[in-house]
């Protein structure tokens, strides 16, 4: 936990007086299992300030700090910094995102939530399609693609907490018959525990994203059981106003043969903004 069981208020004056002259913490903005986050402003730059909790998994946030400073890419978040605060007495990792402030994608899931026209589907699919295909570039594999892990920016979509990212070439942080990912979202060679994954399961996570989005229910019923076992409605059942080519390539991105499941991504989505 994050050492001070006290009010957000509270937490907000214990860290500014331990923060770096060039840090500064504004006001409370959330909080769960990994720690509290704020926003602050890094170098006059809005940030995101997330102090994690001392039960923490320390080499997941390593992973992800050396994975974020090495990328530059429009739709992948960005570190500003990453520091470390004492608070009463605990040492905390102290890591300043760019500030987002659109939210997640999850809003669009709400029940009182307008369905997402096409363009919006088509505008989210070509800017994480961008950054999943970035990240392969690296030889990295996200493999926690959701609607939680993307957000709106200013002017465009940014994926999110790539903690669960891995370096195909690299060696494994998972142990051996374990899945890192979210249930219902991973792909069936991920559930698996494959080593060899590449970035035809995270296209098969995305699939399952735009699906939900789009449909607003998810294809498999949020069970991961009957990923790999069932087919999902054609898409274009539950959206006969999207174009066919648009709900065809979302459903063959939930194809359970990854060698089946769409290539060049990015370009296609583009290709299809344009008809």
């Amino acid at each position: 936990m994050v050492p001070v069981p006290n009010t957000p208020n509270n937490l907000i004056d214990l860290l500014r007086a331990v923060l770096p002259a060039d840090i500064q913490v504004d006001s409370y903005l959330d909080a769960g299992g990994q720690g509290a986050v704020f926003l602050g402003c890094y170098q006059a730059q809005p940030v995101a300030l997330k102090v994690f909790a001392t039960n923490h998994d320390q080499r997941r946030l390593d992973r992800e700090i050396a994975l974020l400073q090495n990328l530059n890419h429009p739709n992948i978040v960005k570190i500003r910094t990453a520091r470390t605060v004492v608070l009463n007495g605990a040492t905390c990792p102290l890591v300043a995102y760019e500030y987002l402030p659109g939210g997640d994608l999850r809003k669009h899931l709400a029940a009182n939530a307008t369905p997402l026209t096409k363009e919006q589907i088509l505008n989210i699919g070509a800017d994480i399609a961008s950054a999943v295909e970035a990240l392969w570039a690296n030889r990295i594999v996200h493999r926690d693609i959701k609607p939680a892990n993307i957000v709106d920016g200013a002017t465009n979509h940014v994926l999110v907490d790539v903690g669960c990212a891995r370096y195909v070439d690299r060696s494994n942080l998972t142990l051996v018959g374990l899945a890192a990912g979210t249930p219902g979202y991973m792909s069936p060679e991920q559930v698996r525990g494959r080593r060899n994954l590449t970035i035809h399961s995270d296209i098969f996570s995305f699939g399952v994203t735009l699906y939900q989005l789009a449909a607003r229910r998810h294809p498999f019923q949020q069970n991961q059981a009957l990923i790999g076992y069932t087919s999902p409605a054609p898409l274009s059942s539950l959206r006969p106003d999207l174009s066919r080519m648009l709900t065809g390539l979302i459903d063959q991105m939930l194809s359970v043969v990854p060698a089946q499941r769409p290539s060049n991504l990015g370009f296609r989505f583009n290709q299809l903004k344009l008809t």
